[in-house]
């Protein structure tokens, strides 16, 4: 009988004690999936900061500086010539609207027998 008792108690211990080491390794587990997560997040974070860093000496240049100048004030160098396009007419832009608004019978309409 005693026996048999101190038997059940042992097995009660064992049970309570791989469930205890389960949950811990569970519990270890997911820390460490964690763990790998944010180092990842770290090692993209460096990079970015790096690349904002070199965004930065380059903005500290003079070679930035003078095609800033030139890009927004339509500067130029001497024996350079500045080219400025004309914008597209905003009426071109509405005929083509116009147009793609209509079927095509009424194209078709409008060309031989006039708007």
């Amino acid at each position: 009988m005693k026996r048999n008792l101190l038997l059940i108690l042992g097995l009660i211990v064992g049970a309570l004690l791989v469930i205890n080491n389960t949950r811990r390794l569970l519990t270890f587990r997911t820390t460490s999936q964690k763990v790998a997560e944010a180092q990842a997040r770290l090692e993209k974070l460096k990079a970015e900061n790096e690349k904002l860093n070199q965004d930065l000496e380059y903005t500290k240049t003079e070679e930035f500086k003078e095609k800033e100048i030139r890009d927004k004030l339509g500067l130029a160098k001497e024996g350079e010539a500045v080219v400025i396009l004309p914008k597209d007419n905003e009426s071109d832009k509405r005929e083509e609207i116009r147009d793609k608004s209509k079927a095509n019978w009424e194209k078709w309409r409008d060309i031989f027998f006039g708007s």
